[in-house]
């Protein structure tokens, strides 16, 4: 009896075990967590996935059995420098098996690591850019609170206008709704006021009083506003938009234009004027000098209560630009309302330089069609059409084809005509487009030859193809290392650009930005969660500055950083390009953007090492490329090719606004006609260099393999950038060797 209980209690506790065991290789969970934790002064990435969250922990799932490679990033920059003092994994010392800032280990529970950082001694050599001369800390008197560049006075201005004065010795910045704010070095805006008179028990600064030019009066009442001049709740009706401030001989002319309603095309361009730009803005006043264009959404000639359509005029009449060339005074303006709705385009009139007024007897303001002014009796032309917006098939009402807010600058040196144009939506994907003329009527081509003024309505070739795409919304969401502020979400809505020269020689552009920001970890607009945590920007404009310069192919190229008074064409030199970066592609043509909410470019890294560049994507596609230096009229570049595109790439030593420091960008243009961005990552010793130097590692045969693994395990598990860069020359030799030796094999083969 006992021994047929033994063997029942034998069976009963084999099937247990046997339970037990299928249930821990098969029914208990595959994921582990990997509970991570970094602190202060260094950053961990596992498998070169997953980021960063707030106090530097996040978790990631990992399969069971899975090995996975935790890249230990010290933070590194030219004034501080920390080595890993130690590192933890489930309570266990693991330091001494760490290898070039890498620790890999088999996931088979639930895994905890802990990274100690302390204040290191910068080895002699290590900081690829040490030597480098960056722009001194820029001063803002009154930081804005809500982490945005420059002062607060920079805040909510849209459809800047910048003009020098040199009496006074400050840059004025004139803005939509009003706003007028000043600088004497482009850094620092205060003093904001308004521009013109406001009327009384206004609700809003922002709208102007007619009464005091007597040509808005005139036209306000022909145009359907009450006696009062308040046609609606429509808070455009009275309000200045698309300002354009010039000098013109000794004399200031602001243009500026009214729109009735934003859904249709009647709006007006108007010019005051005055000899003294300080006072007029102290004292609201200037001198009326008149209505310049008119444009009207009713039927030509016919009332507008007696019409049972509306008829649009092929131009709008808003976003005045005005430029002198030739000793002759010409104006661009334009936006994509027009005939039949969301047509418009870029029209070019020309301006009497005595008056500031359209000249009447000119063949290039009367091109075009008449424009309908309905009760007024001056007739005008539209002009020549200049660049043009177009419908973008699949695209619902033409939400990709907005074209609007343009600029024309001549460059003497270059003798170029170059037209800065807006693409997009205000609110969500403004970019900033460029094309060039020999002549300031035209045409104006891309960088790839596509004509302006054309259109093509297909799908290949749509308006979104056409423009070199100078700046759009971007995200350098890697080179913070969680330790930036907005950088982490980014910047969108960057349109109505205005291009000028400073006093220094310098050319730079004033445009509108809105911010991609987080509140308590949630995504919001204003006071509005977005919707399923989708990125969402900021419902204000502020003022943005950056610098541009003209690349060897005479094409501008913004620099990636805003203003800090940064000095263009200083030499970088191979060495000085080592590193990690962060870098940013403004794809050219129509993509899922197009229809999306918002509209931005995000970062990826690319490690330098030598003259050795790699991508993230290159790492996944087995693939190396070399870059080499180029020097042509005194510039110096870099050709690199990154994801199978070439680019040629201008190093600009800049000024980090979101890390409060200096570092080094680069911008460029690829043949593809799309511009390209680098800002160097705050470690540059961490995550994809050490990547991209296992990665060569596995190019070579088991032998070479063998011999730098034993280097390797000699070097310290906080190595210098000279240690990486020895080892990795050597690496690039061998390949170099290996790859020649081939190809010798083959040819003999042959």
């Amino acid at each position: 009896m006992f021994k047929k209980f033994l063997v029942f209690f034998l069976a009963f506790v084999a099937m247990g075990v046997s339970v037990f065991l299928m249930y821990w290789n098969y029914l208990r969970p595959s994921e582990y967590p990997v509970f991570i934790e970094s602190f202060d002064n260094g950053v961990m990435t596992v498998n070169k996935s997953g980021s960063t969250g707030e106090d530097q922990k996040f978790r990631v799932m990992c399969d069971r059995g899975e090995t996975i490679t935790i890249n230990i990033n010290p933070e590194r920059t030219d004034t501080v420098y920390y080595d890993l003092s130690k590192l933890y994994v489930n309570g266990v010392d693991v330091t001494d098996q760490v290898s070039m800032l890498q620790y890999k280990t088999e996931v088979n529970h639930k895994l905890t690591i802990l990274a100690y950082f302390k204040k290191g001694k910068r080895p002699a050599g290590y900081t690829a850019s040490s030597n480098l001369d960056f722009p001194d800390s820029p001063t803002i008197e009154k930081p804005f609170e809500v982490s945005y560049l420059g002062s607060e006075d920079a805040y909510d201005i849209k459809d800047p206008s910048v003009i020098f004065d040199e009496k006074t010795g400050y840059y004025y910045c004139f803005g939509s709704d009003n706003v007028v704010v000043r600088s004497k070095d482009l850094i620092d805006w205060t003093d904001r006021r308004e521009y013109f008179k406001v009327p009384e028990n206004a609700e809003s600064t922002a709208v102007m009083n007619f009464d005091q030019f007597p040509s808005v009066k005139k036209w306000a009442k022909e145009h359907g506003y009450d006696s009062d001049l308040v046609y609606s709740t429509d808070e455009n009706d009275r309000t200045p938009l698309g300002p354009c401030i010039v000098k013109y001989g000794s004399t200031y002319y602001l243009y500026f234009s009214l729109c009735k309603s934003k859904n249709t095309n009647e709006a007006a361009i108007f010019c005051v004027k005055t000899d003294d730009l300080e006072y007029a803005i102290e004292t609201k006043i200037w001198t009326d000098v008149g209505l310049v264009i008119s444009t009207c959404g009713y039927n030509k000639g016919e009332n507008k209560n007696d019409i049972g359509y509306s008829y649009y005029d092929a131009s709008m009449a808003v976003h005045p630009n005005v430029i002198s060339a030739s000793g002759k005074l010409y104006m661009s303006y334009g936006s994509y309302y027009g005939e039949d709705k969301l047509q418009g385009g870029i029209y070019l009139v020309e301006l009497d330089g005595r008056t500031g007024l359209l000249k009447q007897k000119s063949s290039l303001s009367n091109q075009g069609e008449e424009i309908s002014t309905v009760h007024g009796k001056d007739r005008f032309k539209t002009g020549k059409l200049i660049a043009r917006p177009g419908k973008v098939p699949a695209l619902g009402k033409n939400e990709g084809s907005m074209i609007t807010a343009a600029d024309i600058i001549y460059n003497s040196e270059n003798k170029y005509f170059y037209l800065f144009t807006t693409y997009g939506d205000e609110q969500t994907n403004y970019n900033i487009r460029v094309a060039r003329s020999k002549s300031i009527q035209g045409p104006y081509v891309d960088y790839l030859g596509n004509a302006m003024d054309e259109f093509s309505a297909s799908r290949k070739n749509n308006q979104y193809t056409k423009g070199f795409k100078l700046i759009g919304g971007y995200n350098f969401e890697k080179s913070s290392a969680g330790g930036a502020s907005y950088t982490d979400v980014g910047r969108a809505a960057i349109g109505s650009p205005c291009v000028f020269k400073t006093e220094n020689g310098e050319w730079v552009m004033a445009s509108q930005s809105r911010l991609y920001y987080k509140a308590n970890g949630e995504i919001v607009a204003g006071d509005k969660i977005a919707k399923d945590n989708e990125l969402t920007v900021n419902t204000a404009s502020a003022l943005e500055i950056r610098q541009i310069f003209f690349n060897m192919e005479k094409w501008p190229l913004a620099v990636p950083e805003v203003y800090a008074n940064e000095k263009i064409g200083e030499a970088v030199s191979m060495a000085n390009m080592s590193g990690n970066w962060d870098v940013v592609v403004f794809e050219n043509g129509g993509n899922e953007s197009d229809k999306s909410a918002v509209e931005r470019s995000v970062s990826q890294v690319v490690s330098v090492i030598g003259d050795v560049v790699i991508s993230e994507n290159d790492i996944k596609k087995q693939r190396e490329i070399r870059m080499d230096a180029i020097e042509k009229s005194g510039k110096i570049a870099y050709k690199i090719n990154i994801d199978g595109v070439n680019y040629i790439v201008y190093p600009v030593k800049a000024w980090d606004w979101e890390l409060s420091d200096g570092t080094l960008t680069f911008t460029g243009i690829g043949e593809d006609g799309s511009a390209i961005w680098g800002k160097k990552s705050l470690s540059s010793d961490a995550g994809i260099y050490s990547d991209t130097f296992y990665y060569l590692l596995s190019l070579v045969d088991e032998t070479t393999r063998a011999k730098y693994e034993k280097k390797i395990s000699k070097i310290s598990n906080n190595p210098s950038q000279s240690d990486i860069n020895a080892m990795t020359d050597e690496l690039v030799d061998r390949i170099k060797k290996m790859a020649a030796s081939e190809a010798k094999s083959e040819t003999t083969k042959k």
